[in-house]
């Protein structure tokens, strides 16, 4: 692929943009990305482009948004490529920019749940460093990104 892949943060604007993404996805993918088929709405992309009590991050090639990768402030996040730009690297690139992302915003830790037939997610959760949990019907990934230090003063008083 001789495009460039260009990750960065949404802006408000973009909501249209992350609306014809989300629209072009099939039923299989959004059964992935939400385990159970939905349609987002108008207002579900404005929100996601909000940045409100999330960050948003896109990623863009020849300027058509090709994946969005969201972290929520309790360190949850979601990612969605367009099918025809999977394998590619953009994935793993998403969710690299959210371990930063979360580093940079003070969290400890990093997850993701989703179903055990996501194979690509699941793939890039191996391959980042991620602890995975099966179950009968999700998968639960996990990432500490650092611990509290606690100082403690073992001093004693006299």
């Amino acid at each position: 692929m001789s495009e460039q892949i260009k990750i960065r943060k949404a802006i408000k604007e973009d909501w249209e943009k992350i609306y014809q993404l989300y629209n072009s996805l099939s039923d299989e993918d959004l059964y992935l990305r939400f385990f159970h088929l939905y349609r987002i709405t108008e207002e579900d992309a404005k929100r996601i482009a909000s940045n409100e009590d999330h960050v948003t991050f896109l990623a863009e090639v020849d300027g058509k948004v090709v994946g969005e990768a969201s972290l929520h402030k309790d360190g949850e996040f979601s990612l969605v490529v367009d099918r025809n730009y999977r394998a590619l690297g953009i994935g793993t690139l998403l969710v690299k920019t959210l371990i930063e992302e979360a580093k940079k915003s003070g969290l400890n830790a990093i997850r993701f749940y989703t179903l055990p037939e996501n194979t690509p997610m699941i793939k890039i959760g191996r391959k980042l460093g991620f602890r995975l949990r099966f179950y009968e019907d999700e998968v639960y990934g996990e990432m500490k990104l650092m611990e509290k230090e606690v100082n403690v003063n073992l001093a004693t008083s006299p």
